[in-house]
């Protein structure tokens, strides 16, 4: 087979091929150079950001200003939840694995008080591809941080960073509505990777949690060039209005009233139970506690093992305020309206009052066994149960429940917190549904005294309360009155009809329980306050929940209070008497009363 390439250069003329060689020379030579003028212009040109990307990456680090988040004010425009400076240690992954981890462990655990074990786990752990900053610790101390610094050359690729810190200024006060912020979890970041970043911190619980789009802000980031140990070249001004700033969260205004609070949780501060305290025109909550409670600022930091192993053991992170519990005796005037509603009894008919009722063989005892007859009114100012029981075999299951529900029994109250229990109405067709058994007669009788099966949360026995005072509408409770700029619609009413001869019955009852009856730990000279006391039995218990629920004023009533305390006794004698001062403080504060002297 010919070689054409042979044939044709073996037929030129030795000139020809003489004159060709220079010619091909240069060729090649031009080929070469547009080939290097090519690669030239990819790398610099076409690849320069990305070259230049990775030349930034080698010696800078992406710092995130974190947005403050939005302050929480009560309903007078007083801080509750603030921001304060705080200073965090920062790792530069991609740094610190270029170097003897063992001995930057060593040199964090003595600054730090920490197992370096425990540090050296962590940096190991941490991808040493990333050029994100970690955040190790945050809310060092004063000396801690000067420590950082003299270490500085033993510590390459750990600087100390000055970030927003969240502050709760009264501490445990109103623990349970603002809730605690942390930093966000792998869970939480996985949810919300759009949104969310590396060393976030979140809300955690309560409001902050609720409300943390709303309360987070806008970050904003700027560019720290360092050295070859991962340590700022420059300082970190973070007040440098040139670079771009976070843009604050939204400000958050509750309906609380910080003075009346402040009494509330001052009256609970050795018990266990809550208080709630709302405005019955628009349901606004005006106080409300729950105990034992926690501080939240704990959390700015890594809270130790035993400490959350002691506030899990009294129970501080549950709500009482939205907790079920048997409700005794304040669930009466609600009984006493059904029956007057479904004519079970009339409003003028007496009653006659023992020491127990019979039905059947089966024995129900009163509290006490003073006998007479008593008008439906002292009936309910002195709780006398075997009225109730009289009232409850003339009525139904059914009849009690349908009442129960008109005025907010056995659903959410419309607080905004999470975790909010419904209670329990234990008619017959809910003892079918989840215990499989038959309703008997007796059942409505301890119904009707509150016991049994009925469980009410204190959030649900103040909106009830409500209800009964105003006589026609039941309001939805709520915290927040607005979300920075933005006022949130108003609940709506649940409204309902009764006859007012048989509210003015229950109402007469009510005052006369303050004035007379076993309510009078709550009476005060020259305010007219209708109230209930109750005392519910604890399950497996010789104790007794106690409570109290009340309005005032009688006439156009503004306020409704419950006070629940757990398992500390009969509801005259521990719960009524801490009403007293939220009543005497609001017409002071509201009204300009003054106790007569």
């Amino acid at each position: 087979m010919i070689n054409e390439e042979n044939y044709f250069w073996s037929n030129l003329s030795d000139k020809t091929r003489s004159d060709l060689r220079p010619t091909l020379a240069i060729g090649v030579l031009i080929f070469a150079f547009l080939t290097l003028i090519a690669r030239l212009f990819y790398l610099q040109i076409v690849q320069s950001e990305s070259y230049q990307e990775q030349v930034q990456q080698n010696t800078t680090y992406l710092l995130t200003l974190a947005a403050p988040r939005g302050l929480i004010y009560d309903r007078e425009h007083r801080v509750l939840a603030s921001n304060r400076q705080s200073a965090s240690i920062i790792i530069l992954p991609s740094v610190v694995h270029k170097h003897n981890l063992k001995n930057i462990a060593q040199t964090l655990a003595l600054i730090l008080g920490k197992k370096p074990l425990t540090i050296l786990n962590k940096l190991k752990n941490l991808d040493e591809k990333d050029a994100r900053p970690f955040t190790l610790q945050t809310d060092l101390s004063l000396a801690q941080v000067s420590a950082i610094y003299e270490n500085r050359f033993a510590l390459p690729g750990i600087t100390v960073q000055q970030q927003s810190a969240r502050h709760y200024n009264y501490g445990p006060l109103l623990a349970h509505v603002l809730g605690y912020t942390g930093k966000i979890s792998s869970e939480e970041l996985n949810n919300n990777a759009e949104r969310r970043r590396l060393n976030d911190i979140v809300g955690k619980y309560g409001l902050e949690k609720l409300l943390d789009e709303d309360l987070r802000g806008e970050p904003a980031y700027k560019r720290i060039q360092t050295n070859r140990h991962g340590q700022p070249i420059e300082s970190i001004n973070l007040d440098d209005v040139s670079s771009a700033q976070p843009t604050s969260g939204k400000d958050l205004t509750l309906t609380i009233d910080l003075d009346l609070q402040k009494i509330a949780e001052d009256k609970m501060k050795d018990l266990r139970g809550a208080i709630v305290m709302i405005d019955v025109r628009t349901g606004e909550i005006l106080a409300i506690v729950s105990k034992p409670s926690f501080d939240p600022n704990l959390f700015t930091s890594k809270v130790s093992s035993s400490l959350w192993k002691e506030m899990n053991s009294k129970q501080a992170f549950l709500n009482r305020a939205l907790s079920a519990y048997p409700p005794g005796s304040i669930w009466k005037p609600l009984v006493l309206l059904a029956a007057l509603e479904t004519k079970a009894v009339k409003p003028t008919e007496k009653l006659k009052v023992s020491g127990a009722y019979y039905l059947a063989s089966f024995r129900f005892g009163d509290w006490t066994s003073n006998s007479g007859v008593f008008s439906l009114q002292k009936s309910l100012a002195w709780s006398r149960d075997t009225a109730f029981y009289q009232m409850a075999v003339r009525m139904s299951d059914k009849d009690i429940t349908n009442w129960g529900k008109r005025l907010g029994a056995g659903q959410k109250s419309g607080i905004e917190l999470k975790d909010e229990s419904i209670g329990c109405l234990p008619d017959e067709k809910w003892k079918a549904k989840h215990l499989k058994q038959g309703w008997y007669p007796g059942y409505t009788l301890n119904y009707s005294i509150g016991q049994g099966f009925l469980l009410l949360t204190p959030a649900q026995a103040v909106r009830l309360t409500a209800g009964i005072a105003t006589g026609e509408s039941t309001p939805k409770i709520h915290l927040i009155k607005q979300i920075g700029n933005q006022l949130p619609t108003k609940p709506k009413l649940d409204t309902f009809e009764t006859n007012p001869e048989f509210l003015k019955v229950v109402h007469e009852g009510m005052l006369e329980c303050v004035e007379s009856g076993t309510c009078q730990a709550t009476k005060i000279q020259g305010l007219q306050i209708a109230g209930k006391t109750g005392s519910a039995e604890v399950p497996f218990s010789k104790k007794t929940h106690g409570w109290f629920v009340g309005y005032s004023p009688y006439k156009n009533p503004e306020i409704a209070i419950v006070v629940f305390t757990e398992a500390a006794g009969h509801g005259g004698s521990v719960a009524a008497p801490l009403a007293k001062d939220l009543f005497q403080l609001y017409f002071s504060k509201y009204h300009n009363w003054k106790p007569k002297t």
